[in-house]
Order: structure tokens, then sequence, then C-alpha cells
């Protein structure tokens, strides 16, 4: 008997919208849960990170941004979180180009040294890549607990995640999207077009979701694509340039596959404005994108042409630089003159990006539009906009409903709050019963205009170095020069010692003649061997040599021979340029040269220039810099607008998803706390059928979430299993009905189930019936056997007039043939089968085609 223990720890993202680090313990195994973090990488985070990250056996990653992996690579690098880590395979390839980026834009604008390329480079090589519904063992003692991973909707590969270990099933679903998008299949929590939540994710030990949006209700996705592209449309007819910040490799996909399709329709639009997407890994996003239609809505890979490749954003150029931006657009439009151009910019965040260095160019200009397609991290600019303009949108329509009641008179105006105050408690009443925690609408009324509005942006940039600063640095780089010119000729020099020495020792020492020894004299060699000494001595003080190695001091044959002496400290191994079989040789000599088929490799040579671009693009400019921070004002004067494309369930359909899993416990996470605590007192209400067994933990708090349940673990003996007579349940699922006695063996640290030899076995067992049934199906069985059946007004099936057959709601219901009444799956326990009537033929044949459709055992 063992009884598994359940901990639940908040790293970050609680009951706030910080991202996301949470610590699960299984026992003694603890397995990480996201590793995220926003750029400003505040130091309070990464703390406690610290604290813990060297303590984890595993790590989950749900989702390719930075709220998810930002993280990662500084735990994995810096913290020593080297430990199995597993993601689908499109969250490992676009959470690389996620950080990335994330990596080359800090680096441009300060002296960042938390991680750079190559540590993100590792960090993602040791990703376990999984697909969906595929079951991965953690390896090692900790080989018990299984993870899979299913689709979350949200994101190119999001996943949420189901960990089981015996008994224990803990269902971790974040940021999840039930409805289907234009690039992205709707998440694996809803299945069919019926709303219901898929079987194998019903009924968890523990639930780990967010409230993200608990307080929002969001329109239709229709609607909302609708208003998204109307924006943009306004906004161009207004003769100004568009910006919308978007991520740089999860929620970028599906805005820029919309915008893409749409922008052809209108010819004026094309010839007048360029579509851009800018990003300092764009390139290869979109390159990692066509290698992952697989993983994108249904279709999408049908739909290239042969002359284009699957997910073509043929309509949309792709810029690297602001500098490339500005040449395109001063040079593209006809006859010389400036072309216009809707931006997709880098971060979302708009800080230490591009959008932000957009932002500070276009904000003043009033024919200039920002649309924020995403509320952006808490503290970012984006979250300043987007606060702003609620704020403004929400003032607005109080002022407007006071208007419109003031003109109608003061009954009116008294008749218009009591069906505002008696549509709020219907709408209250209605989201109660339907499983709502939403309170505010997100729509969009309209661009705004914030005319003489200032807002504080801190600039961080680099800048060329001048003057004495300038000097300094040359002269620091000379130095550095030559002391690498100095120990890269000293370890070539050791090098050519130690090959010479190996060959001289090779020959005998009766070889060398008095003849020729006599060549030199003994002062001369101790004079060579000492100035030898010297200047390896005076390297070594320098720090310019970090070994000293020199061949013996002269030696002399004779009566004044002296033993081989090397001075060797400090010492170091020298490598020698032999293999076992003796010298080596240049392969390259022996290789004929393959003539390449150019055709068949056209696309890995496109990735390769763009790889290179890349590269030629970070190196081109080498002068010296320093990083400055600068404090600015920027006047808003421009048009801003928000539309809610962030690809997440609102409040009504999270609540309602929530009831339907039944899960035993519910921890919530990731919300402010205001959402949070709306989201968990909707749960504890008596009308609503969920468990009442809610938390709500803060940053730091450690939860014992355990179900407090007794496992016990048997081994079948082959003998009593050859006896065991399954049964099918479902699909590819075997019951079978098994009775023995348990022994203990000195050889097995599990108790063994074996054959009773006292004969109890064979004593008589009720039969019991195992399975699920919709009574629509009972229906058509029955009527194809000739017996008439309908539904009366209470949902009861009535055949023939003489029996029924209705749904039993009992928790737990004792089935017997006797009783006539059928159980329900484990599934689905809460719900049984009774036949009720008159004992007649008709009754026993009714039963009989109820009983064929489920398993005896």
């Amino acid at each position: 008997m063992s009884t598994n223990s359940l901990q639940f720890t908040a790293i970050s993202g609680a009951n706030n919208e910080d991202a996301v680090c949470y610590i699960l313990e299984i026992d003694d195994t603890k397995i990480m849960l996201d590793c995220g973090s926003f750029e400003d990488y505040s130091s309070e985070t990464l703390a406690q990170l610290q604290r813990v990250a060297r303590q984890v056996d595993a790590v989950l990653l749900s989702h390719p941004d930075a709220a998810h992996v930002g993280a990662y690579p500084l735990a994995y690098s810096r913290y020593g979180m080297t430990c199995p880590a597993y993601a689908t395979q499109a969250v490992g390839m676009m959470g690389r180009l996620c950080m990335l980026d994330i990596a080359k834009s800090l680096k441009a604008r300060e002296d960042f040294i938390l991680f750079d390329e190559k540590d993100v480079n590792q960090a993602f090589d040791n990703i376990t890549p999984l697909q969906y519904s595929q079951p991965m063992a953690l390896s090692g003692k900790h080989s018990g607990i299984v993870v899979t991973a299913y689709s979350a909707g949200h994101t190119i590969g999001g996943s949420i995640w189901t960990i089981s270990n015996g008994t224990e099933v803990v269902l971790y679903a974040m940021d999840f999207n039930y409805v289907k998008e234009e690039l992205l299949n709707r998440g694996s929590l809803l299945e069919g077009n019926l709303g219901q939540v898929n079987p194998r994710l019903m009924r968890p030990t523990l639930l780990i979701t967010d409230a993200y949006n608990a307080l929002y209700k969001l329109p239709t996705r229709k609607r909302r694509v609708e208003w998204f592209l109307n924006s943009v449309a306004n906004a161009v007819k207004r003769g100004g340039n568009v910006l919308i910040p978007v991520d740089s490799a999860a929620r970028v996909l599906e805005i820029a596959y919309v915008l893409n399709e749409w922008w052809p329709q209108e010819r004026s639009r094309k010839d007048n404005y360029t579509l851009y997407l800018l990003g300092r890994c764009a390139k290869k996003m979109i390159s990692f994108a066509q290698s992952l239609t697989s993983w994108m809505a249904d279709g999408i890979g049908q739909l290239a042409s042969k002359d284009s490749k699957p997910f073509d954003l043929r309509h949309i150029v792709v810029v690297q630089s602001i500098e490339d931006l500005e040449k395109r657009m001063n040079g593209s439009g006809r006859r010389g003159r400036a072309k216009r151009a809707v931006v997709l910019a880098s971060l979302e965040g708009m800080s230490m990006s591009f959008s932000q260095d957009l932002f500070v160019r276009w904000a003043a200009e009033r024919r200039n539009a920002i649309i924020l397609p995403q509320r952006g991290p808490p503290g970012s600019l984006t979250r300043d906009l987007f606060s702003r303009w609620w704020d403004r949108t929400q003032k607005r329509e109080r002022e407007r409903e006071s208007k419109s009641a003031a003109n109608a008179g003061p009954a009116a105006a008294s008749a218009t709050v009591d069906s505002a105050n008696a549509s709020a408690n219907s709408n209250a009443n209605a989201n109660a019963s339907t499983g709502a925690a939403a309170t505010a609408v997100v729509e969009l009324v309209e661009l705004k205009r914030f005319s003489g509005t200032e807002i504080g942006v801190t600039l961080r940039r680099r800048i060329p170095l001048e003057g004495s600063e300038l000097e300094n640095w040359l002269a620091q780089e000379k130095r550095r020069k030559e002391q690498e010119a100095a120990r890269e000729a000293m370890m070539q020099r050791n090098r050519m010692m130690l090959d010479a020495d190996n060959m001289s020792s090779d020959s005998d020492s009766d070889d060398d003649s008095p003849m020729e020894m006599g060549m030199h004299s003994l002062r001369d060699l101790d004079t060579i061997a000492l100035s030898e000494i010297d200047l390896e001595m005076e390297r070594l003080r320098s720090g310019q040599s970090y070994d000293l190695y020199v061949k013996d001091r002269g030696r002399v044959r004779g009566l004044d021979a002296q033993n081989q002496s090397y001075c060797m400290f400090p010492f170091q191994e020298k490598i020698r340029r032999f293999d076992d079989y003796g010298e080596i040789c240049d392969l390259e000599q022996f290789m004929e040269e393959v003539e390449i088929d150019e055709s068949t490799n056209l696309a890995q040579d496109a990735m390769d220039k763009d790889y290179e671009s890349e590269d030629n693009e970070s190196q081109k400019d080498a002068r010296p810099t320093k990083p400055i921070k600068e404090e600015m004002r920027v006047h808003l004067n421009c048009l801003l607008g928000f539309v809610d494309m962030e690809g997440r369930a609102d409040g009504i359909s999270a609540s309602s998803i929530l009831v339907q899993i039944m899960p035993k416990r519910v921890v919530i996470v990731h919300g402010t706390a205001s959402s949070t605590q709306t989201l968990a007192e909707y749960c504890r209400d008596p009308q609503v059928p969920v468990t009442k067994e809610i938390y709500t933990p803060g940053i730091g708090e450690t939860l014992n979430v355990s179900s407090g349940f007794n496992a016990y673990k048997l081994k079948l003996t082959d003998a009593l299993f050859k006896q065991v007579r399954m049964r099918e349940v479902g699909q590819g699922n075997m019951l079978g009905f098994v009775s023995g006695r348990i022994r203990f063996t000195q050889e097995d640290e599990i108790p063994v189930l074996d054959i009773d030899s006292t004969g109890l076995e064979s004593a008589w067992q009720a039969p019991i019936m195992v399975g699920d049934s919709k009574l629509s199906s009972l229906r058509v069985a029955l009527e194809a056997r000739g017996i008439p059946a309908h539904f009366d007004s209470e949902g009861t099936l009535v055949c023939d007039g003489k029996v029924a057959i209705k749904r039993k709601r009992d928790r737990f219901s004792k089935v017997s043939s006797a009783s006539a009444s059928v159980p329900a799956p484990a599934v689905a326990a809460t719900t049984g089968i009774q036949i009720l009537g008159t004992p007649s033929q008709e009754y026993y044949a009714i039963r009989a085609i109820v009983y064929e459709h489920f398993a005896e055992i």
C-alpha cells in the first residue's frame, strides 16, 4: 500500500498576470510546469527560480512565448537546471526563435549577460520533442510518471498536459482555446461540435488552470476578426502608417495569416501600402512555420500551389531591421514617392524592441494608428496603452448612457436605471446558470484619438564610441590582440617542441656521435637552455602562458652526463598529433567531388541563405558601442485601438468547461487577484456542480493537494491471468473480474495475487454489467427489433407502452441482473440506466436488448 503525495508551489504567475512557472511535486519527483519570464527579467522572480532550479527532475513547456519559456535558457545555462525537458516539436522550434529574438534584442540595446544565443540553442537542444496524445514516461527512477500533451488551440504546438502516476491524474490546462481559427484547430478539451469535454480529460485528481480571462466576455471570433480588419482598413484610408505589435513566434502566425489572406482584396490598398513583418528572426520564423503545417488547421498544407510553398505569406515583406524597413518604404512607391506601411513588429510588450522604435517615431502623427491585438505583459508599454484605451472606452460608454437617460427625462431616467439593474441581475443569474464568471465585455467600438497626451518611455539603445572613449577602446583592443597572438605563438612553439622531442626520443641515444656533440660546447647548451627558461618564465609571469615546457638542459655524454629534467609546473598534458595507428591522414585528399542536383536542394539553399544573411547583418556593423538609457516624453497624437486576438477562452467558456471537466480539486493561477477571486467564488457557489476544494495560492506558497487515497499494487501471476475473462468496454479498453489470494514472497517486493487454492474462487459472483450507452442509441436498437419506442416529456424512453427506460442519478449505483439496473462506466459513474415495467415476455425481451449494449463480467 502506498499513498501518492501531491504538492503545488507557485514560483511566479499566481494572483497576478506575470509569466508562469510552477512546481508540481509527486512523491519525490519535482516537475516544473513552464519556465516563463518577460524581457525585463526581474530579480525577484529569478531569485525564486534559482533556489529550486537544481532540484527539478523534469520540465514541461506549454507554449512558445516568453510567458512560458522566457526563463528556460537562463535556468538551463546559469542555474543548473539540466534535467530533461518535454514539449511538442512545434513549441521547441518556435520557442527557440522566440528566445533568440529576445536575446538579440536585449544585446542590441544593453549589456545583457544573463544568456546569449549559444545558451538558447543548447537549452532547446535538450528538449525531447513529442506529438499530441503521445504518452511519455519520465526517465530514470521517475519512470512511473507518464506525461501526455494535448492540443491547447492557443498557439502552434501549444499544449495542455496530463501527468499520471498510478491513481493520480493531474490536468494542467493553461491558455487554451476551444474555437477553430484560420491557422489553428480548436483545442482538445472540447470534442466534436456538441461542446462536450473530451472523456480522456475528465475527472482528473487535480486541475491547474488560469483565470486570465475570467472577468471578460468576448464577442464571437468572427466579429473580432471583422473588427480587426476594419480597424486596419480605416487606418489605411486616413493615409498614415499602422503599427501592430506582435510576439516573435506564437500568435503572430495567426495574425499574419489573417492579414495576408485579406490584403489583396482591395487594389488601392495594395498599390499604396505594403504589409511588413519586422523581427530579428522573422525569416527563420517563416521558414520554420512552412515545415510545421501538420500542426496547423486542416487543409493549410494543401493550399500551396506549384509556384508557392505551404504557409506562403506572399503579400507580406519580411524585414529584420529598422534601416531596411525605412529603405524599402522610401523607395517602394510610384515615381520614387514614399509608400505607407502596415507593420507587424516585435515584441508585443513594446519594450526594448522594434515596436518601441516605431512607436516613438509614429505616435505623434495624427494620420498614423496603433492597433493592439494583445494586452501585453504587465508593466509594459502595450499594457499602458491598453489601459488608457480601455478607460477612455468605458468612460464614453458611461457618458453616452447618462446623456441618453437625461434627455429622456427624470421618469425615463429612473426607469432606465431600474431596467439596467434588472438587466444586470438577469445577466448575473444567467452567468451563474451557464457557468460564467465574466463581468466586462471586451469590444472594439472605434479607434480612439488621444490628442495632447504624453507617455513616458524608457529608451535603451547603443551609440558608437567617440573621442577619448574610442581611443581607450582601440588601445585595449590592440593589447588584447597582441596578447592573443603571443599566446597562440607560444602554444604553437610548445607543440613544435613536443613533436621534436617525440622524434628525438624514438632514436637511440648512442646515435649521437662525439663529433656532433662537440659542435656545441657545454657553455653554449647551458646558455640556450637558460634563455629558454627565462623566456618561458617571463611569459608565465605576464599571463601569456599557463604552461611551462622546456627540453632538458643540455644532454651531455660521458662522465658529466646528466639525467633529463623538465620544468613542468604548472603541468598540462599535451595531445599528440598521432592516433593509435600512426600519423593522422587528411581525408579530404582522398574524397571525390560529388555533383549536387540544384533543383532538389533549392529550398534548403534558400533557407541557408536566410541564415547567412542574418549572420552577416549581425556582424556587418562591428563598430564599438556603449549602451545608454534615455527617458523620453512621447506625444500620443495618433489613433489607438484594441481588438482581442489573443486566442484564449473567455470567462463564460472557461467556467462552463471547468464544470464539465469535473475535477476533484482545482488550483487557480495566472490572473489578477480580482479575476482569481471571482472564478474561485463562482466555483464555491452551492448551485454550481463543481468541487468545493478550490485553491488560490500566492507566490512561494506550497499547497498539499494530495487526494489521500491509498493505492494498492499487486502483481498477477500468469496462471491467474489466463483464467480472467476479458471483455471490451468502449474503444480499446478491456475489463475483467478477478478473484484470488494475496501472498508475499521474498523475491518480489510487490505482493503477488495468485489462484485461490481453497476453492473460494469458484464461489458464485453476481454478474456486473459495465459500459455506457445513450438512450437514443437504445431507441434505434429497439426499433430495429420491431419494438416501438419514444421519449416522453421527462426524457424517459417508453417502449411499446409497457416498459420505461430512464437514467438513474445516483453517485454509485449497485447493479445486478435481478434489479434490472445497469451501471454506468467508470468515467461516468454518476449516471445509471434503470428498466421499469411489469415482468412479462416483452419486458425480458427489452431487457435482453439493453444488456447487449453492455459488457458482463
